[in-house]
């Protein structure tokens, strides 16, 4: 079986353009966009600690 890619990172940018088209929608695009941002950053370690943990 070929090894799997660990695209783990993309999720950040991921929440971040879902910040930015809820502030589009709400007329307040830097406030959500920054919300998004520390989101997807919270995610992204979170999700990294558990993988770490399941593979040892």
């Amino acid at each position: 079986m070929a090894k799997k890619k660990n695209n783990l990172i993309l999720i950040v940018p991921a929440f971040l353009l879902m910040g930015m088209a809820l502030g589009i929608q709400t007329k307040e695009l830097f406030k959500q966009t920054i919300i998004g941002l520390i989101v997807g950053i919270i995610v992204y370690f979170f999700l990294r600690l558990r993988n770490k943990k399941l593979n040892n």
